[in-house]
């Protein structure tokens, strides 16, 4: 019981120090190149939230392939590799345990970063008014 507070407070730690290095980092890129604070720090927060996004990817894209492609079998390949797929969701009860092997999965270190972008573009609003 006494783990969770402590994931709780590290995920607001992780959190508030992306916030920081992105603060610290939009005054550097604002002083440098003459662009409101507001702004930058904001197209920051979005990119942090994409590549947060994008680090929670993971699995098995539903087993989409392009081996074949432009050859004169490509239909009897693309027929092969559904029926991977269905045999391979029958064994492991993929309908069943849908969010155990679902494409997306937040991990610790992808909350942090998502929740740091979006910290981010927060304190841009705030800091905008």
């Amino acid at each position: 019981m006494k783990s969770k507070p402590k994931f709780v407070i590290l995920i607001v730690l992780y959190s508030l120090i992306f916030l920081v290095v992105g603060y610290l980092a939009g005054v550097v890129i604002s002083n440098g190149f003459n662009y409101k604070l507001q702004d930058v720090m904001f197209i920051e927060g979005l990119i942090v939230v994409i590549i947060g996004a994008l680090f929670s990817m993971k699995g098995n894209p539903s087993g989409i392939s392009l081996q074949g492609l432009g050859q004169n079998d490509a239909q009897y390949r693309a027929n092969e590799n559904l029926e991977v797929i269905v045999r391979e969701r029958e064994s492991t009860n993929y309908y069943k345990n849908f969010f155990k092997h679902s494409v997306v999965e937040l991990a610790f270190s992808n909350i942090t970063i998502i929740i740091g972008g979006a910290l981010i573009i927060l304190f841009s609003a705030i800091y905008g008014r």
